[in-house]
């Protein structure tokens, strides 16, 4: 009998309904469109979605909600799905078949001030952000040095400062590189500091600037100024916008580069010229 109740018993707590806890919802932001909405999806890492609208747009959209980047995909698209970070699936009205586009992001990052080395009217611009004291980034001098060699007309490199905070005298190295820059020895100096970043403090950098034969009471008075201090953190806030995290980071023709190798950043540059209508390297 006592088994039995049991039985009974355990058939009540099994069978019993299940009541879900309420939700907080909580509105993070809105996203305004020009046209309704008819399908959204996003990435599987949620770093973009893509919204598909009444008359055939497709917008990209990152994580924050700030649009990226758009394309007409016709009146003929009734569905898409993500697939990975720069493929979309485009389900087609009325036919046997499903459309798979590869996309390109770009993003626009401003050159206006910022050091810039090679051609200034060249077509390609590398925008490399950067950390005196990161490793990567001085390893990474060398090759974009070659690079500008191959395309000495046809790119430039623009260099955008993005210190770490988890290297302790990166934002006064960048902040020597402006001050630098006032002088006309930006570059000079960028090659001293990413040599010796593994030393880099207040009084290597000031040892540095001097071997350059810059004006040192100017060169001094300059690093104390508000104005390369805001450009400083102008750049670290563009950079976060259009997804810097780390560094190096290099973006080409707004494109992200995905490897570093001469050959690989070289493949680039050619498929910009051949967009462009210029005639790449051969």
């Amino acid at each position: 009998m006592k088994k039995l109740i049991w039985l009974l018993v355990l058939g009540l707590v099994v069978t019993a309904p299940v009541v879900a806890a309420p939700l907080d919802v909580s509105l993070i932001r809105s996203v305004s469109t020009s046209a309704p909405v008819r399908q959204a999806a996003a990435t599987a890492d949620g770093q973009r979605f893509y919204l598909l609208l009444d008359n055939g747009m497709v917008q990209l959209h990152d994580q924050d909600g700030q649009l990226r980047g758009s394309f007409d995909a016709g009146p003929d698209v009734i569905g898409i799905v993500a697939q990975g970070n720069n493929r979309l699936l485009m389900q087609m009205k009325d036919q046997q078949q499903v459309l798979i586009v590869a996309l390109i992001a770009r993003v626009q990052i401003s050159t206006t001030e910022a050091p810039t080395h090679g051609n200034q009217e060249a077509p390609v611009t590398i925008a490399v952000f950067d950390d005196f004291e990161c490793p990567y980034c001085s390893r990474l001098v060398a090759p974009l040095k070659e690079v500008l060699t191959r395309y000495p007309d046809r790119a430039k490199l623009v260099f955008k400062n993005f210190p770490l905070t988890m290297h302790k005298h990166a934002r006064t190295a960048a902040l020597a590189g402006l001050a630098a820059q006032r002088q006309g020895l930006f570059w000079p100096l960028h090659d001293l500091m990413f040599a010796n970043y593994r030393q880099l403090n207040p009084d290597k950098i000031k040892e540095l600037a001097q071997t350059l034969g810059l004006d040192m009471a100017r060169f001094e008075q300059d690093l104390k100024d508000p104005e390369l201090a805001r450009k400083v953190d102008a750049d670290i806030e563009e950079g976060k916008k259009v997804g810097v995290q780390g560094t190096p980071t290099l973006f080409i023709n707004g494109r992200r580069v995905q490897q570093r190798t001469v050959a690989a950043m070289s493949k680039m540059i050619d498929e910009e010229l051949d967009r462009l209508g210029k005639k790449a390297v051969q």
